[in-house]
């Protein structure tokens, strides 16, 4: 027998956030299994080798990324980090906050993700920001490790994204259009800018002066919306009227608070009330203040956290991947494949026939169409029943009749299961579709993720490296 061996892959996280943009290099040791032996591929550690300085993010105008200057500053810093793309394995560029609402961040990313190595991929939304943040936080970890229920409450410029760490697990997540550049101002204290979720919504707007009173007023108002988030549901109707996404109907008690973030690295500044409230020409000072002078903070069990400011762009570099099972099926030759949307092919395992399968197939692709799965997709199969030798043919069976009567015959078969069953199911799929790619890879957790992007094989080819996101732009 094969001893088990490590395999390093470099990885690369970037953050393009509202306030600031920044980059990490990291490397993921993973475990790899003796090629008889029946253990899964696992990240056995995660160290982050590089840290770039901490940039402003630099816009053309009010509503457009500056993209050259982004590139030239992830260029520079890779360099720094002594990198090349050729180095870079894996890794994410995420867009966050309200840098992912501006005309030219799906684009911006995309160029990023690029050029910075071969599986390296583009993400965006609260939701899964939120997560991440969490992650690179260690919260998720010490959850896991504690047995407690951890929420980290990642404060930016534009954004604050709640994740709920259950065991390790993310439960639920949170999150509301409330940040530090809510309101910008002029070096001389006068108000240069308004965000759109505080006009709409801040009842004493038309007040909001130059005045520093006003911008205290506005900080506690802003305050109290992220302590409701936390402590929520229920929640106040002006903190669902800024939820982006949907906020939970039920919530766990918390263990433990952890902020993180620009605004949260203030928060956990005992003397933050006594700094120049316009030293970065925003409301972050004020709202980190009005946090701590919450008439419901010390109520919170807040723990510091190790890592604030850098919080999301750790997770983007440390977490966004993950790993398959290892009997997988795959035409490696079509890999990597990235921005599939997921396509949900329920009841499988109530299907007693190759025929009603094919139904439940067409079905699920013919529903996917009419949103955004209009090229390339991946079936999710959270359960195909037992995995017996008849029952895998019979699902075999309808895949196959589905995808030749609905799909075009040089499109690849991407489908992904919660089961540990991809070989087999995808040797006896192999053996129906003729000479269509067919990628399948089993033991994934697919959440609400909505895209898959899926890399080259590792592991002496028995995984493949994959990131489940959301990708959602302009939420």
């Amino acid at each position: 027998m094969v001893r088990d061996a490590a395999e390093t892959l470099c990885s690369v996280g970037i953050d393009v956030g509202t306030t600031t943009t920044q980059v990490v290099v990291s490397d993921l040791t993973l475990q790899t299994p003796a090629v008889d032996g029946a253990a899964s591929v696992e990240v056995l550690d995660r160290t982050v080798r590089y840290r770039s300085p901490i940039r402003e993010t630099p816009y053309a105008d009010g509503s457009t990324i500056d993209t050259d200057a982004v590139l030239a500053f992830v260029d520079r810093e890779l360099r720094s980090a002594g990198r090349s793309p050729a180095d870079i394995d894996t890794g994410a560029v995420i867009a966050t906050g309200e840098a992912a609402k501006t005309r030219n961040a799906e684009p911006l990313v995309d160029r990023l993700a690029e050029r910075s190595g071969e599986f390296v991929v583009a993400t965006a939304g609260a939701a899964f920001e939120a997560v991440l943040a969490g992650r690179g936080a260690g919260a998720a970890t010490r959850s896991r490790t504690e047995g407690t229920t951890v929420a980290t409450v990642d404060i930016g410029g534009g954004t604050t994204n709640v994740a709920v760490f259950v065991d390790g697990t993310a439960r639920q997540t949170r999150c509301l259009d409330v940040g530090g550049r809510d309101v910008q101002f002029e070096p001389t204290g006068t108000v240069a800018s308004v965000a759109d979720s505080v006009r709409d919504h801040y009842d004493a707007v038309d007040a909001l002066s130059d005045a520093p009173a006003t911008h205290r007023r506005l900080a506690a108002w802003q305050a109290e919306r992220i302590v409701d988030c936390v402590e929520g549901p229920p929640f106040d109707p002006t903190t669902e009227a800024l939820a982006i996404g949907s906020l939970p109907s039920k919530a766990p008690p918390l263990d433990e608070v952890v902020f993180t973030g620009g605004v949260g690295r203030l928060v956990a500044d005992g003397e933050v009330a006594k700094r120049d409230p316009y030293a970065f020409d925003d409301m972050g000072v004020r709202l980190a203040a009005a946090l701590r002078e919450h008439h419901r903070f010390d109520a919170l069990p807040v723990r510091e956290s190790a890592t604030d400011i850098r919080a999301t762009v750790i997770g983007v570099g440390t977490h966004t991947t993950t790993f398959s099972g290892r009997t997988i099926a795959v035409d490696a030759s079509v890999l990597p494949v990235r921005d599939l949307p997921v396509v949900t092919v329920g009841g499988l395992d109530a299907a007693e026939s190759a025929a009603s399968v094919r139904q439940r197939t067409l079905q699920a692709i013919e529903t996917a169409r009419e949103g955004d799965a209009v090229g390339e997709f991946a079936l999710w199969l959270p359960s195909i029943g037992p995995l017996t030798y008849d029952r895998v043919s019979v699902v075999a069976e309808g895949i196959a009749t589905a995808y030749a009567a609905a799909v075009e015959a040089d499109a690849p078969l991407v489908a992904l299961t919660g089961q540990n069953c991809a070989k087999v199911l995808g040797q006896t799929l192999a053996a129906s579709v003729g000479s269509r790619p067919t990628i399948l890879v089993d033991e994934l957790e697919l959440d609400d993720a909505r895209y898959v992007d899926l890399g080259a094989p590792v592991a002496n080819g028995t995984a493949v490296p994959a990131t489940l996101k959301t990708l959602v732009f302009d939420e």
